[in-house]
């Protein structure tokens, strides 16, 4: 059997930040080459190859890839809102997500495909993620003394958030999938990073000081990554 015939599909996505080659793998978008944008496409089937063993084993324990929909009805627990979705095919050069009435959203432009429709309620929910998780932090930080030096918020597919050696905090637009208790529970985590950068045993005593149900509530939150959309993941 050659070379390409034993390869799965996977698709390239070019990354500007990128300074090496990442193969990921997941059910929601099967196996994904990530490159720096001047990397040479012809060495990447070679690549794939060489890791064709571990893709192989991943896609396995990852499970059959998901089929990406159109979503009907957004659910946003942090907000305690719930959106219903309307589609209208346009002749506007792109797509555009509309806040009509109260709980309506509109989806028009010139396609409908999962993709294109996935990308601009993604644009949507980083601008009602950022309206809530900024301010939100910073009224926190004041609260519990615990200084931050900049915050920024994007979709990460395994981490909730972070916080780095410099202070700065990075949110998961995500989080407004999370019930209010389990999203201020990271916001609070990251917090307390600035003060403990690691999880030792005076990072907990300081998170327990602020969330006496630490522990329970970070089990709870392990577990809602599964309670993301499909559409908010790609």
């Amino acid at each position: 059997m050659s070379q390409a015939e034993r390869l799965p599909e996977y698709s390239v996505r070019p990354n500007k930040r990128a300074r090496r080659v990442t193969i990921k793998v997941s059910s929601h978008a099967g196996v994904e080459v990530v490159v720096p944008v001047r990397f040479r496409r012809s060495d990447i089937p070679g690549l794939v190859h060489s890791k064709l063993d571990w893709i192989v084993r991943t896609l396995e324990k990852a499970g059959p890839v998901k089929e990406l929909k159109r979503p009907d009805n957004i659910q946003l627990r942090l907000l305690n809102q719930s959106w219903r979705v309307s589609y209208r095919q346009s002749s506007d050069g792109k797509l555009c997500v509309t806040e009509k009435d109260p709980g309506e959203l509109l989806v028009s432009g010139p396609s409908s495909a999962p993709q294109e429709v996935a990308d601009g309620l993604n644009q949507w929910l980083q601008k009602r993620a950022k309206e809530t998780l900024v301010p939100w932090l910073n009224n926190l930080s004041f609260e519990l003394g615990l200084p931050f030096t900049r915050v920024g918020v994007r979709r990460q597919r395994t981490k909730w958030g972070s916080c780095s050696a410099e202070k700065s905090i990075s949110l998961n637009r995500n989080l407004l999938f999370l019930p209010e208790d389990m999203a201020r529970y990271v916001l609070v985590h990251e917090l307390c990073h600035v003060r403990q950068l690691n999880h030792s045993d005076r990072f907990w005593r300081l998170l327990e000081t602020f969330e006496p149900n630490a522990r329970a509530t970070a089990v709870r939150v392990r577990k809602e990554s599964s309670s993301v959309p499909l559409w908010a993941m790609v």
